[in-house]
């Protein structure tokens, strides 16, 4: 039945004019796209800490104040006192806002910034835990998989070389 259909010339002259990949190029397209997916997922992380557009001026500063310190440690209570709001008015717009609780944002903030330290192969993972602001090696492990669904290990042995 269907087979009949199909003319064999056209079926004949697409098979032999589809273009081959070597296996050299083929790992290097594969390579390509690894390399696209990643930045989507970069992008979309980005998107997603700094949608600033519609959001209300404190959150603006919210966010800017935690971008200046994220290596320290800020707490709920000091970034209220800091925006002249109270806790509970501030976690509630924020959460309105972005979507996410602060403990969240401020998490994903700092693995953002990990994630680009990684890049650099000569530094430990131990030294961008501590620069990003985490005090334990454990706690920096338990969140960057939450958030990037991978060891800091594993991100860094599936970047591009």
């Amino acid at each position: 039945g269907l087979l009949a259909k199909v003319d064999l010339n056209k079926l004949e002259d697409a098979y032999f004019h589809s273009r081959v990949l070597s296996q050299e190029q083929y790992e290097a397209m594969v390579r390509l796209l690894e390399i696209f997916a990643k930045h989507l997922s970069v992008i979309a992380n980005q998107i997603l800490v700094q949608q600033e557009n519609e959001e209300p001026p404190l959150i603006s500063r919210a966010k800017s104040f935690i971008g200046e310190h994220q290596a320290e440690s800020i707490s709920l209570d000091q970034i209220a006192k800091t925006l002249n709001v109270s806790t509970f008015y501030f976690c509630k717009l924020f959460k309105k806002a972005t979507g996410l609780t602060f403990t969240d944002y401020f998490a994903r903030t700092r693995i953002e910034r990990a994630k680009n330290l990684l890049l650099n192969p000569n530094v430990r993972i131990s030294e961008v835990a501590y620069d990003c602001g985490f005090l334990s090696l454990t706690h920096f492990n338990r969140i960057f998989k939450r958030v990037v669904g991978k060891s800091p290990t594993l991100y860094r042995q599936s970047l591009p070389r």
